[in-house]
């Protein structure tokens, strides 16, 4: 499960409430669960990455901590983030510098961003590491820096390393045979139609995966989807990125997720699977009121999240 933090009211990472949801998620069945720290940026086109350096993660160590106590494993996925994605319809994957320059300041607070994950995750003892999340304009034209800081990032921390990229992505990042999983949010259009059947969404899935047997071939690695998502809109299979509704159904939400679980559970070199999303607080509402992918309130979802995973092996 991927748990997203409220961090307004006391109720985000290592908080009580935090805990509790925690609980809960293993109760459900889940074995993992993936915890985000954010930077952020004024542009995507400005190298400045802004986070509180002197801030104590604390929060993030307990969070990690609590997951282990109650047998769940723990994924620390670092992720970028700008207030361009809202006011000018950009998303991580627009991120690009425009000099030689830029680049090298870019990496160089990236990097920071992200080393200083990586003795947060060894100290806590996170189970595995993300580099990062969704940047294909980096991934893909600047391999020899992204290697760079892979390398570095070995130094300081032991676990298991992954990148998460966006579904297009994936295929053309050419440093795979750096890292330990090939990382997917798995956003893929499986559909053709609203309110798709069940032999047309096994049938998008099986083209997909053609694609992703061939990839996980290639480098000789398995494949985890740090990202699988999809609202209750009619046409969540088609554009599962999107998060207006349009139609609601529950049940053809609760549709997608079986058939995306069902379908990965019968690919031995899929690792996993971290469903988007889950909030630190059951009263995320309040914070959070236009939340369409969050399936804790989802009663469907949450039947076929629990079917699935308690018949799986951890």
């Amino acid at each position: 499960m991927a748990l997203a933090n409220l961090h307004r009211g006391n109720v985000g990472y290592g908080s009580d409430d935090c805990r509790q949801q925690l609980k809960v998620i293993a109760e459900l069945g889940a074995n993992w669960v993936a915890i985000s720290e954010f930077a952020h940026m004024p542009a995507v086109d400005r190298p400045t990455v802004q986070y509180r350096a002197d801030r104590s993660m604390d929060h993030i160590v307990r969070t990690i901590r609590d997951a282990h106590e109650l047998g769940l494993k723990v994924m620390l996925k670092p992720q970028l983030w700008s207030r361009t994605f809202y006011t000018q319809g950009k998303w991580c994957g627009d991120i690009r510098m425009n000099s030689h320059a830029d680049w090298d300041r870019f990496f160089a607070e990236y990097g920071a961003f992200i080393l200083r994950n990586a003795r947060i995750a060894q100290q806590a003892g996170a189970d595995a590491l993300c580099v990062g999340v969704e940047l294909q304009a980096v991934t893909t034209t600047q391999e020899a820096r992204c290697r760079d800081l892979i390398t570095q990032v070995r130094a300081i921390y032991k676990g298991h390393l992954t990148y998460a990229a966006a579904y297009g992505e994936a295929p053309q990042i050419r440093f795979w045979d750096a890292l330990d999983c090939i990382g997917i949010d798995a956003y893929y259009p499986i559909a053709y139609s609203e309110l798709a059947t069940e032999n047309e969404l096994r049938a998008g899935w099986a083209r997909v995966y053609q694609q992703l047997e061939a990839m996980s071939k290639q480098w000789n690695l398995p494949i985890c989807f740090t990202e699988i998502g999809y609202t209750d809109s009619a046409t969540a299979g088609m554009e599962p990125w999107r998060w207006q509704r349009f139609r609601p159904s529950a049940e053809y939400q609760a549709r997608l997720y079986r058939m995306a679980l069902e379908e990965a559970a019968g690919r031995d070199y899929i690792r996993g699977l971290f469903v988007w999303k889950w909030f630190t607080s059951d009263r995320w509402r309040q914070s959070e009121p236009d939340e369409s992918f969050c399936v804790q309130d989802r009663p469907l979802v949450l039947d076929v999240l629990r079917q699935t995973w308690r018949r799986e092996s951890p």
